[in-house]
């Protein structure tokens, strides 16, 4: 990532951006686990995408020179709230209060400031609801709180919000009045469709017939849920965990047992063998000899003779 030129904290700045990466990693994690979650629990999926960015270096200094405040590490951390940002598109206006109060009800996760566009849309038209929440990040000697600003639109407002901003760009913030005056009206537009869409959709469920079905299995499931809920994080002692351990001893006495015995046979056979080996070099030697042996007989023979 570019530095703008003037910038002389740079180390300061990179422990900064690991940071805010962490903080985008962390949230996106637990945003992936609820979209799992949705795909296995729910008919359909409410989130439609996600996506993420860290704010660039550019658009941050001209965000701080723009509230008169120097450019410096402490400003960046302390006054801008969207460095990590994170933008959620959804189905219908119900699944973003949904989303939300999920992401709020997350033990570690704490809501700092919520703007409420689609209750009170901007002069412009502008509608999406925006939350800064903070969110831990254990480093190797601390833990740190950090800031991310998430936005959640249904797809027709971020629609309307990519467009805006592409002329808001192009004109600098000074938009020609028709130019505005359109865009608010294609703002107004994009809320019935809204609420069109919704209300459209709420009419299809009083159709299925299945809906019922389905709540009452997400009823059994989530008792089953938990029930075993504190089983995924905790260890049960087993009432048998000291006979097992005196069975594996006893086990591994006898493996060895038998490999003393295992050893023993061999060595016996090794001496077997040698024994074996020594008696047919004395045989062949005889063999070798037999003058020798005979001569051996006969003083035998000769002796008993003159004994008789």
């Amino acid at each position: 990532m570019d530095l703008p030129m003037f910038y002389s904290e740079e180390e300061e700045w990179k422990k900064v951006m690991l940071m805010y990466d962490s903080a985008l990693k962390e949230v996106s994690t637990k945003l992936e686990i609820l979209n799992e979650e949705f795909k296995l629990n729910h008919q359909y999926n409410p989130i439609e995408h996600i996506t993420s960015r860290i704010k660039s270096p550019q658009s941050i200094a001209k965000k701080l020179h723009h509230n008169g405040r120097e450019l410096t590490v402490e400003n960046i951390v302390k006054y801008i709230n969207d460095v990590a940002g994170i933008r959620i598109i959804c189905s219908f206006t119900s699944d973003i209060y949904r989303i939300a109060d999920l992401i709020a009800k997350q033990s570690d996760v704490q809501v700092l400031k919520v703007k409420d566009y689609i209750m009170f849309p901007k002069p412009n038209g502008y509608t999406s609801y925006h939350m800064i929440i903070s969110v831990p990040i254990y480093l190797s000697n601390t833990m740190v709180n950090v800031k991310v600003e998430i936005q959640i639109r249904t797809i027709a407002m971020d629609f309307w919000a990519s467009l805006e901003h592409k002329i808001y760009y192009k004109f600098e913030g000074n938009a020609p009045e028709t130019i505005r005056k359109e865009l608010k009206e294609c703002a107004d537009i994009v809320s019935f469709l809204d609420h069109k869409m919704l209300a459209l959709n709420e009419e299809i469920k009083i159709y299925n017939h299945e809906d019922e079905l389905e709540q009452y299995k997400e009823i059994l499931s989530d008792s089953f849920q938990n029930m075993i809920k504190d089983s995924y994080g905790t260890v049960i002692d087993d009432e048998n965990e000291e006979t097992d351990g005196q069975i594996i001893k006893e086990s591994i006495r006898r493996e060895e047992e038998e490999a003393l015995l295992e050893v023993a046979a061999y060595v016996e056979q090794q001496e077997q063998g040698e024994q074996q080996e020594q008696e047919d070099r004395e045989e062949k030697n005889k063999d070798k000899n037999p003058k020798k042996k005979n001569n051996k007989k006969s003083d035998g023979k000769h002796t008993k003779f003159f004994r008789l």
